[in-house]
């Protein structure tokens, strides 16, 4: 018996959910088999099922690990954001933020890709479990600085939200996932920052430092 079957309880389902989440953004959730997630940890398909009954559960599972570890990097930004009343560097904190979401797990990236394109019902998932939240807190955090009167208050801060996390994650998408260039003569850093400044100009009270 190989050493892979006698892993922890623990370790052997972390081990199926990264072998779960490679082979999805390589095939697809249709396109991948149990008997492939479970060739992949090196243990037979009873044993996948004592962790994950189906492949809807164990895809569930993905999501649910990289919303926790999304909702404790933001979690901590917002406080710090919420301290130093700094909207320059919140947004370039939150730029740094989605470009890291994309280049640290592209396999993530390409699953939902995929899952999109495959409309499957849990191409929604990601988008209930993060985004949304993601979305809201942004908004919330600007309608904050609105009140506050350093923000235009005829702006819908929600869709001031997506608006920025959309310009960002776009030009993320293309860079990691399509391997694009940046804009010519500019580092990724360089960009970001441009993007920043030309959302904050927009949003901006006349006169505004921060």
């Amino acid at each position: 018996m190989s050493t892979k079957t006698r892993m922890p309880g623990q370790e052997r389902r972390e081990a199926i959910v990264e072998a779960a989440k490679n082979l999805f953004a390589q095939r697809g959730f249709r396109g991948t088999t149990t008997r492939e997630l479970a060739a992949a940890v090196g243990v037979t398909e009873p044993v996948l099922y004592q962790h994950f009954q189906t492949k809807r559960e164990l895809y569930t599972a993905i999501i649910d690990q990289k919303s926790q570890e999304v909702d404790s990097k933001f979690a901590g930004l917002l406080r710090e954001a919420g301290d130093a009343k700094d909207d320059l560097a919140f947004f370039r904190t939150l730029a740094a933020l989605i470009m890291r979401w994309y280049t640290e797990d592209p396999a993530y990236v390409r699953l939902l890709l995929y899952s999109a394109l495959e409309g499957h019902e849990l191409a929604s998932l990601c988008y209930e479990r993060q985004a949304v939240h993601i979305f809201r807190d942004v908004a919330d955090l600007l309608r904050r600085r609105m009140e506050a009167g350093t923000l235009r208050d005829d702006v819908d801060p929600l869709i001031a939200a997506r608006a920025f996390i959309g310009m960002v994650g776009n030009f993320a998408q293309g860079t990691v996932i399509f391997h694009l260039p940046s804009v010519e003569g500019r580092t990724r850093e360089e960009v970001l920052d441009s993007m920043v400044e030309i959302f904050l100009n927009g949003i901006r009270k006349t006169g505004g430092t921060k």
